[in-house]
């Protein structure tokens, strides 16, 4: 069975909305000329039904005031907008203007034409009606409450449209918010790829692959890059019209101004040394996750816990490239702002973006960093931000991914450790032996030197116990810069680059968190991502 379109679902509870003389409506949308579409097939739905005859349908804007939508036999598919009376007066308060001219539709119009929809289309209101603009607000609600007393009720309904709204608290109880979520594979074929079938020859399989890879960009997003792609005679080069589509929607989501997004490139886990039950985790997920018939069941989330430097980030990105899916990094301290209530709707609007680029893995580095103030913020911004997070990593029904680092829990929320909320938490430590030798060699075949010598290699193992894997890394490229160019590292040259490095683990800091991560795999606060060797953790604490 077909899954209802969001668009088309957002379209009937509006008719449902509208039939049931909801008087306040808020639809959230980024997307203005979508949602002012939807709205107004919504309204041209319910008409001539049988308890509406017909309706008037009409638009607010700053620079026009009202406008009427009239549509005639002789214009059909040609609607025109009709201005209602006299322009807005920019040197008084257009919001109160607007709600004037509301009551007076109401008494002479509305009240008078019971069986007529009257639909009122307020873009941008959410941002020019302020959480403190007290006596507006109350005008609003006034208004409200004269369509809601009515008697006969009147069928009178004003939708405010915009990207998001922080509600002032005197219409939360008066308001019905509706969703419009960003295009899907369907909608985005049928009102874009499936154009270029039609005109231009594109492959169908092809223009398929190009509406999945669109999701998560806006409509109007979408459609420009179409455009760019029939200017450019791309629809012949599908792989290269692919890419101009990719560049257009890493830039889209990086307008979000705290996501970026990363395809899948590489060779996946295969590039990854050491962290082998994070790995065997992974790879008997996999199927789980690619599944539609038991959602339920899709993998959801895993935290690392570690020391910094030791692959954290970087298996997140193999575990992307693994799965085939896009890496969209999700920097949430940079949601904070100075603006009461614009953080919140950024919020908001980052997650419909992860929504609707879905499936993909989304990051979050460094975890205590985003949520450090929680419960402590006098504004209460990292706060809400903190719970509208959690309440959506609960509730999505998304085939999306979320990996969380950090170096130490004691700074995060305890919420956030709920049973159920991650799938498995991994304590990351230094390599082990067998680990170390992996990721030695994979960085002397990264920087393209021939096999080091066994005896070497085993030589660097034994040194390194409680080297990072961005250490051992740095090791590599000392060695080679001590050769000098255009020279192969001797074992006297590994030697002095072993000299170079002070690990950071003998750091008093790392010490005290080493222990930590210690009590945790023995308390079973976590599983270890590597294999444990008797003794190495405990070794590596100075002085046990």
């Amino acid at each position: 069975m077909q899954t209802e379109l969001p668009y088309n679902k957002c379209k009937q509870e509006l008719q449902d909305l509208l039939r049931s003389r909801y008087p306040l409506i808020f639809l959230r949308s980024s997307e203005e000329s979508r949602a002012i579409r939807c709205a107004i097939e919504a309204h041209l739905a319910i008409l001539n039904t049988q308890d509406i005859q017909d309706g008037e349908l009409v638009q607010w804007s700053t620079t026009q005031g009202f406008q009427q939508r009239i549509e005639t036999p002789a214009t059909a598919g040609q609607a025109q907008w009709q201005r209602l009376g006299n322009p807005p007066d920019r040197s008084h308060n257009l919001i109160l203007q607007a709600l004037e001219v509301l009551e007076h539709r109401l008494q002479e119009q509305v009240a008078k034409n019971l069986n007529r929809q009257h639909t009122y289309l307020l873009p941008d209101w959410c941002v020019l009606l302020g959480a403190d603009d007290h006596l507006i607000t109350r005008r609003l609600k006034e208004l409200i409450i004269a369509i809601d007393q009515k008697r006969p009720l009147p069928r009178m309904s004003l939708i405010i449209i915009g990207s998001d709204w922080t509600i002032p608290t005197i219409l939360r109880n008066i308001v019905h918010i509706i969703d419009l979520p960003l295009p899907v594979e369907q909608e985005l074929y049928d009102n874009v790829f499936s154009v270029a079938v039609e005109k231009y020859g594109l492959p169908e399989t092809d223009a398929w692959r190009l509406a999945e890879q669109a999701q998560g960009m806006p409509l109007q997003a979408a459609i420009q890059c179409a455009k760019l792609s029939t200017i450019r005679n791309l629809w012949s080069q599908p792989e290269e019209a692919g890419q101009l589509l990719l560049q257009a929607k890493k830039q889209e989501i990086r307008k979000t101004g705290v996501l970026e997004y990363y395809a899948p490139q590489g060779q996946g886990l295969r590039d990854v040394g050491g962290l082998s039950k994070v790995k065997e985790w992974i790879y008997s997920r996999e199927s789980w996750f690619t599944q539609d018939s038991q959602p339920e069941l899709r993998p959801r989330a895993i935290l690392l816990e570690g020391f910094p430097g030791c692959g954290k980030t970087f298996i997140a990105r193999a575990i992307a490239q693994e799965w085939r899916v896009p890496q969209i990094n999700f920097e949430i301290a940079r949601l904070q702002s100075r603006w009461v209530g614009e953080s919140e709707s950024n919020t908001f609007q980052a997650l419909r973006a992860i929504e609707a680029s879905a499936p993909n893995i989304l990051f979050m580095d460094e975890i205590e960093k985003a949520f450090a103030g929680v419960g402590g913020d006098s504004s209460g911004v990292s706060t809400r931000q903190f719970g509208t997070f959690l309440s959506w990593l609960n509730d999505h029904e998304y085939p999306i991914f979320f990996i969380a680092t950090c170096n130490d829990r004691e700074k995060l929320p305890p919420e956030l450790f709920r049973a159920g909320r991650f799938d498995e938490i991994f304590i990351v430590m230094p390599p082990n032996k067998e680990e170390r030798f992996q990721v030695l060699q994979k960085r002397i075949s990264a920087y393209k030197l021939p096999p080091t010598p066994s005896t070497t290699l085993e030589y660097l193992v034994e040194q390194t116990a409680g080297y990072s894997g961005a250490e051992l890394d740095k090791l590599v490229r000392e060695a080679i810069y001590l050769a000098e160019y255009g020279h192969l590292p001797t074992k006297t040259h590994w030697e002095n680059a072993l000299n170079q490095i002070s690990p950071q683990y003998r750091t008093p800091n790392m010490q005290q968190l080493l222990g930590k991560y210690l009590k945790l795999i023995q308390g079973g606060g976590g599983k270890s991502a590597s294999v444990l060797e008797i003794g190495f953790l405990e070794n590596l604490i100075l002085g046990s």
